[in-house]
């Protein structure tokens, strides 16, 4: 199928359903395939064991991952753009260090009972919004537009001040809790519930409504400050709105699975192989293909060490090495 064929985009979505019925038909529970039929129909003669595995476990689980996926691509992508670098991603802001910070904080040192009451979610997303607040007050001026370059500056300086206290936490606490923030931070979406969904789906489904009304303002953003603004945009309003979404959609992200790098980095650029630059196109393209790519990649976490489980971030890390290299290298060739 050729680059930006009308039929591209619907072929992502029947791949993206493909997907969604692989995550929730396999797995390491040995199921036939005659009761998997009955357990999705509901029928009242499925195992009642196995019906709680299927929808109680992978369904919210599979929604989960799909809609992070769709999530931090999409941040990648507006970041990507709004700060016009290639390298951005949703986690240079230090969103993700705020978060691995204050959930590392609350496993070691809060009582388990202070922990439950809050949710850890809660707790993880306050941290990265607290780190956005950071980089976004370090990189203020007044009377001046937020410069991309600072920006980036601010949100290093804040990424390594709340990983130094990351490894603080680590190295002080206790090694019992200590090994719960590491399983943490190296990304899971284990245990997400179907509690968790409609905050991550309300959250993702406004951010795509405000990403596709700016997309026209996206691609005028691709031509420079000077330009877009002498196209009508705000340059400096857009930019603000760019990364309230992209706190709100790591946040939750974050919050929900930990630590799941790559995704936002990679990934825009893949969709822009196959679509080209134009947003309206794009966005939709880069969430689907996040959804599809996290989808998978969870459900390769699940069964190759069966029953013990990788960290998400772990396999991605690995998955990503050969498509981040490809994407340098045609860079490094534009050049």
């Amino acid at each position: 199928m050729r680059r930006g064929s009308p039929l591209l985009l619907p072929a992502s979505g029947l791949a993206l359903l493909l997907a969604m019925a692989a995550g929730v038909l396999w797995g390491t529970a040995d199921i036939s395939w005659g009761d998997r039929l009955a357990i999705l129909m509901q029928d009242d003669d499925a195992p009642r064991g196995l019906s709680m595995i299927v929808w109680q476990w992978r369904i919210p689980r599979v929604l989960a991952v799909g809609m992070i996926g769709a999530g931090l691509t999409l941040a990648g992508l507006l970041m990507q753009t709004a700060l016009r670098n290639p390298m951005a991603d949703p986690y240079l802001m230090g969103v993700s260090s705020g978060a691995s910070a204050a959930a590392v904080g609350a496993i070691i040192w809060f009582p388990s009972q202070m922990t439950e009451t809050l949710g850890l979610p809660l707790i993880a997303f306050l941290g990265a919004a607290a780190a956005f607040l950071m980089t976004l007050s370090l990189s203020h001026r007044r009377g001046r537009a937020l410069d991309p370059l600072v920006v980036i500056l601010a949100g290093v300086a804040v990424s390594l001040m709340f990983q130094a206290l990351t490894a603080f936490f680590l190295y002080v606490g206790d090694p019992h809790a200590t090994r719960n923030a590491m399983g943490w931070l190296m990304g899971t979406a284990a245990g997400t519930d179907w509690e968790e969904l409609p905050l991550l789906g309300t959250i993702l489904a406004l951010s795509l409504v405000l990403a596709l009304r700016t997309s026209s303002k996206l691609d005028a953003t691709l031509l420079g400050d000077e330009r877009a603004q002498s196209l009508g945009v705000n340059v400096g309003r857009m930019r603000l709105l760019v990364f309230f979404v992209t706190i709100a959609l790591t946040g939750v992200a974050v919050s929900i699975a930990g630590i799941v790098g790559f995704v936002g980095l990679i990934l825009p650029h893949m969709a822009r192989l196959l679509v080209g630059a134009r947003h309206r196109v794009l966005i939709p393209q880069a969430a689907i293909l996040g959804a599809i790519t996290l989808i998978l990649v969870d459900l390769a976490c699940r069964v190759v060490l069966a029953p013990e489980e990788l960290p998400l971030g772990v396999l991605l890390a690995l998955l990503a090495a050969p498509p981040f290299i490809y994407i340098l290298r045609g860079m490094a060739h534009a050049r």
